[in-house]
């Protein structure tokens, strides 16, 4: 009953208030007096009464204590208004809380089964390889909604198979955990931030997941000193990703990638740089490959780089195409995708990339070339001709002189082939 009271006389106290406002208005009064407005100048050329002038200063003084008075009220006032308006706003809150909860109740994303929540919650996730462990974006948001999302969320292996492991993982280690155990043993796609040598201390965190990394990804922070991450640890790895920074050493970066696992079949290199010296240290386990991209030192290690891999499908590579000794003549008879990108090192037009004159090979669809000047275009027309490849897709980036009857002949070759060439 009391509460029902107040709420009735705040509905009041609104009416009154209203009507009173309506009918309101301040009077302002005529203060002129017979005594103009003078100033130190010409005051003397009156003559002033100064029993009327007093009296009338103290009327004066009456009407400010009076309309000072009258402000201090309303001011009292707008205080109780004002605490009233903040109760109103606050009851308006709790009522349109109430409301959307019951609605939920009714709502069919409520009443959506778990398996099509597990649809939507996949399309959720944020574009990229992998995920970090932010409580802003999804799987983590998806945790905090309501108990049946969180359920669901945390239930699926899939939102938790991909992770980012930042330089500052300590301070969040139990998210970590917690997100690597929500995995339940499917393989997990790792990407790590190598700082400071802080690898025994992640090899702690990831020790009871070692077997399910399929895809890592290392980055290495110029200032480590001695890279210490053993790929062997990760035995059922696959795909491999290793970023140098400059002037990281790179000796212990070469000594792992030489002793992969044997399931490793993808690995992307960058700022490693291949060389002859660093491929003799490399094991058989680098047969298994099928996918490459890597810098190399030299242009003339590619073909020891195939003969090391005689599976690989694809590769990609990054060197500086300057004038190379003769190669000996070598076939590889899986390479189907070959991307070559050169930094333009020529000092005149005399050089040229020889690394088509003994090079065979029958498989390749894909061929991209970028930055190789002058383009050996004899060269790769007998390239063509003796591999008798199905090539499909030739792509010559900016940097490679072409012309359109160059570009025709390569056609007539192959009349399927397709041709694009960026200017």
């Amino acid at each position: 009953m009391a509460a029902n009271s107040k709420a009735t006389f705040s509905s009041d106290i609104i009416g009154v208030l209203q009507n009173i406002l309506a009918h309101s208005q301040v009077i302002i009064p005529d203060l002129e007096t017979q005594y103009p407005i003078i100033n130190n100048s010409n005051y003397s050329a009156f003559k002033l009464d100064y029993q009327n002038i007093r009296a009338i200063i103290t009327e004066r003084q009456q009407q400010l204590d009076a309309v000072s008075h009258e402000i201090s009220c309303i001011e009292t006032v707008i205080d109780s208004i004002n605490h009233i308006h903040r109760q109103l706003v606050a009851k308006k809150d709790k009522i349109t809380q109430s409301m959307n909860s019951h609605k939920r109740l009714v709502s069919a994303l409520w009443r959506l089964p778990a398996e099509i929540l597990s649809q939507i919650f996949i399309h959720c996730l944020p574009i990229g390889p992998h995920l970090s462990p932010a409580s802003e974006a999804a799987p983590m948001l998806l945790t905090r909604i309501c108990r049946q999302w969180r359920e669901v969320a945390v239930d699926m292996p899939t939102l938790w198979h991909r992770l980012s492991v930042g330089e500052d993982w300590q301070r969040a280690a139990f998210c970590y955990e917690a997100w690597l155990k929500r995995s339940r043993g499917r393989p997990l796609s790792l990407e790590l931030q190598c700082h400071e040598n802080n690898w025994t201390g992640l090899r702690s965190l990831l020790q009871p997941y070692m077997n399910q990394v399929s895809s890592l990804s290392l980055d290495f922070d110029p200032n480590v000193l001695q890279p210490e991450v053993m790929i062997l640890d990760f035995l059922a790895l696959e795909e491999l990703t290793i970023v140098l920074g400059f002037p990281t050493p790179k000796f212990a970066i070469i000594q792992c990638i030489s002793q992969p696992p044997c399931t490793l079949r993808s690995l992307t290199a960058m700022g490693v740089f291949f060389d002859k010296e660093y491929a003799s240290t490399f094991n058989p386990a680098w047969d298994h490959l099928t996918n490459i991209q890597i810098d190399l030192c030299d242009p003339s290690t590619f073909p020891q780089m195939l003969r090391l891999c005689p599976n690989l499908s694809s590769l990609t590579i990054y060197t500086l195409f300057s004038a190379m000794e003769a190669l000996e003549p070598f076939t590889h008879t899986q390479l189907q995708s070959l991307r070559i990108f050169s930094d333009d090192n020529y000092d005149d037009d005399t050089d040229y990339l020889n690394l088509f004159d003994t090079l065979l090979l029958p498989n390749l669809r894909v061929l991209e070339a970028h930055d190789v000047y002058p383009w050996p275009h004899e060269e790769f027309k007998a390239f063509l001709t003796r591999s008798k490849c199905p090539l499909e897709s030739l792509t010559l980036g900016f940097g490679v002189p072409i012309t359109d009857d160059q570009r025709a002949e390569y056609v007539a070759l192959i009349p399927s082939l397709k041709v694009l060439v960026l200017r």
